[in-house]
């Protein structure tokens, strides 16, 4: 009799042990749902306030950027002349844009240069035309870099003798009849003396130096513009 006794009572005393622990594991459940929920919607809230105040300031800049263009567009306005930075990004319609008062974008190549022969763009790349100027030199003349560059070639092609050099901009100076004792890769400088009138030409010969200037593969230019003292202005 005290056993069984003994007995239900252990097993209610495990039962009531059991519940309690098993409301103990609720409530820490609950606890940290509690929490979780707490710390995302805190996180939410500084997403939010980090997002609007992001948005605040590109706002602000933008209207900032907005309000200095349109001063600079009503300062350009105003100008008489406006000025940028001198490439070979449309060289074509720069040479419309010639002025005897302002700096020229080449040297001339040789000494008292007398244009005896003009360009003559052909109509395409295989067209007839003179893809160049040829100018009055005597045989043996010395023959200076137009501009800073690097020597892209030297020797012979097609029977003449070349010499050419590379720009900026991706522009190549290129005459004949030229021979010199520079090598390819060598680096020029403006004004520098690069070979002399000397070899085979298939126009020129020794009386005159022909003076190629190509943008690109097949693009060529007319260089007298460009030697010629002229103003810089906007590209349109």
């Amino acid at each position: 009799m005290m056993y069984g006794y003994w007995f239900d009572w252990r097993r209610r005393s495990a039962r009531r042990a059991a519940r309690q622990r098993e409301q103990e594991r609720r409530r820490a459940e609950e606890r940290r749902t509690w929490v979780d929920a707490v710390v995302a919607a805190a996180t939410a809230l500084g997403l939010l306030l980090a997002l609007l105040i992001g948005l605040l300031l590109s706002g602000s800049k933008i209207d900032a950027s907005a309000r200095g263009g349109d001063a600079a567009i009503r300062r350009l306005s105003s100008d008489t002349v406006a000025l940028i930075p001198a490439d070979f990004t449309d060289l074509s319609a720069l040479e419309r844009q010639v002025d005897s008062s302002c700096s020229a974008r080449f040297d001339w190549p040789v000494s008292n240069a007398q244009v005896s022969r003009p360009f003559d763009r052909p109509v395409t790349p295989w067209a007839p035309g003179h893809r160049g100027i040829d100018l009055a030199v005597d045989p043996g003349e010395t023959i200076s870099a137009p501009d800073a560059g690097t020597i892209s070639f030297m020797g012979r092609v097609g029977g003449k003798d070349v010499v050419s050099i590379r720009h900026r901009g991706g522009v190549t100076s290129t005459f004949e009849p030229a021979t010199t004792d520079l090598h390819t890769g060598s680096i020029v400088g403006r004004g520098d003396i690069i070979g002399i009138v000397e070899g085979d030409s298939d126009h020129c010969e020794l009386q005159c130096l022909h003076w190629g200037l190509k943008r690109g593969a097949d693009d060529y230019l007319n260089p007298e513009p460009y030697a010629a003292n002229r103003k810089i202005v906007l590209k349109e």
